[in-house]
């Protein structure tokens, strides 16, 4: 099974689920989603976002990704953790992990699905820190999370 569709918010959230696993990026120009019709799981999947890109809490952690290196494995499942309008820092990671914030960083830039493995939440003791999809989107994921949180 390939599903593809894209979720409507101030940045475009593209959704691939391939064989039940999830990978998402967020989308830099505006497209022209055409609906097709998606399996349950896709369907909840949508739902779930638009729920959340309106400011609800939603919990994602029933939907399915593929990380390929266990250390990624083992950072995201961390970050799974992080509760809605939460954060931690790279420095708190790492010591939980046993391993540096750097490494973390690494991790996280890794992450096959955004939003649904929620890496915005965490930042650098100093301020924001970086984002793989870019920092102008970890910081409207922070305020949609209601977190404020600035850039340094």
């Amino acid at each position: 099974m390939f599903e593809r569709f894209v979720v409507a918010w101030k940045y475009p959230l593209e959704v691939v689920v391939e064989d039940l696993y999830v990978r998402t990026g967020f989308l830099r120009s505006e497209v022209n989603a055409q609906e097709y019709c998606l399996s349950d799981y896709s369907l909840s999947l949508k739902e779930d976002l638009e729920r959340y890109f309106s400011g609800e809490k939603v919990d994602f952690s029933k939907y399915r990704v593929k990380i390929k290196s266990e250390f990624v494995r083992k950072v995201l499942n961390r970050v799974r953790k992080i509760g809605y309008g939460e954060t931690l820092t790279y420095g708190d990671i790492a010591k939980e992990l046993r391993t540096s914030p750097r490494a973390v960083g690494q991790a996280l830039k890794a992450n096959p699905a955004p939003v649904v493995i929620p890496c915005h939440r965490v930042v650098s003791k100093n301020g924001i820190g970086g984002y793989s999809q870019g920092v102008d989107i970890k910081l409207e994921l922070l305020k949609l999370e209601k977190l404020n949180v600035t850039l340094k």
